[in-house]
């Protein structure tokens, strides 16, 4: 019985290696682009849902951290590979308002982003696990930006400082997840992403007496951990075809 148990132990684990090799040999092998667009490949559109772990900070901390709702889509198409599947995409999301405010006795102040969006080229890397069951890393670069509203005063000096000023920059994220295949055409997608914007700059006037005294330019930075879920739709106009 023993003997039986370990030829089948050596069974099993021959051929998760062999799996395991296989997997990492095509997922190591250089890309070539003739090859990809020469393989079977199908369009699709994605649906994007989610909570964003947002820290925006303005000049210098404290920052304001909030969870936001972020929401979106992409559209993009999906190439087989030996062991998997190499997806190249175009992706847009917007975001839910995000800020801080704070006040003493002495001063106050506060600051607010909305509008915030980014737009991004994505590229994922699946690998099946099973025929439903797959696990996907990658990221994607862009741009992206928002509109930040602040103020403060001291109401003994009657001195103010305010500014509303849109902002954007390089923006990239980072990140995988687990897709699981409804049908041959519906993929739903539990992801991760580290996502950021790179620093930008806000015009801000500083006034005494309501009269502006100076203007200066202020930095302000985005990051986020976002928990998204995607439903992928792969050939949307099969139908219609």
């Amino acid at each position: 019985m023993r003997h039986a148990l370990f030829v089948c132990s050596l069974v099993v684990t021959s051929l998760l290696g062999g799996v395991a090799s296989a997997v990492a040999d095509d997922f190591f092998r250089p890309l070539d682009l003739r090859d990809a667009f020469a393989a079977e490949s199908r369009f699709y559109v994605s649906g994007i849902v989610g909570s964003s772990w947002a820290t925006l900070t303005v000049d210098e901390p404290p920052s304001a951290v909030d969870p936001i709702f972020t929401a979106g889509g992409a559209a993009g198409w999906a190439f087989d590979r030996e062991a998997g599947r190499l997806r190249f995409e175009i992706e847009g999301r917007g975001r839910d308002a995000l800020g801080l405010a704070e006040a003493d006795a002495e001063q106050s102040a506060a600051f607010r982003a909305t509008d915030g969006w980014s737009a991004l080229v994505n590229l994922w890397r699946d690998i099946d696990i099973t025929d439903k069951l797959s696990l996907y890393a990658g990221g994607g670069i862009g741009g992206g930006g928002y509109r930040v509203a602040l103020s403060s005063a001291v109401p003994a000096e009657n001195f103010t400082v305010d500014g509303n000023s849109a902002t954007g920059g390089f923006a990239w994220q980072a990140g995988g997840g687990v897709n699981y295949a409804v049908t041959d055409r519906i993929t739903l997608d539990l992801g991760y992403r580290f996502f950021a914007i790179d620093g930008g700059s806000i015009t801000a006037t500083s006034r005494q007496d309501g009269v502006p005294v100076d203007t200066s330019r202020l930095s302000s930075a985005f990051s986020a951990s976002e928990l998204l879920l995607t439903v992928r739709i792969e050939e949307p106009f099969r139908r219609k075809r």
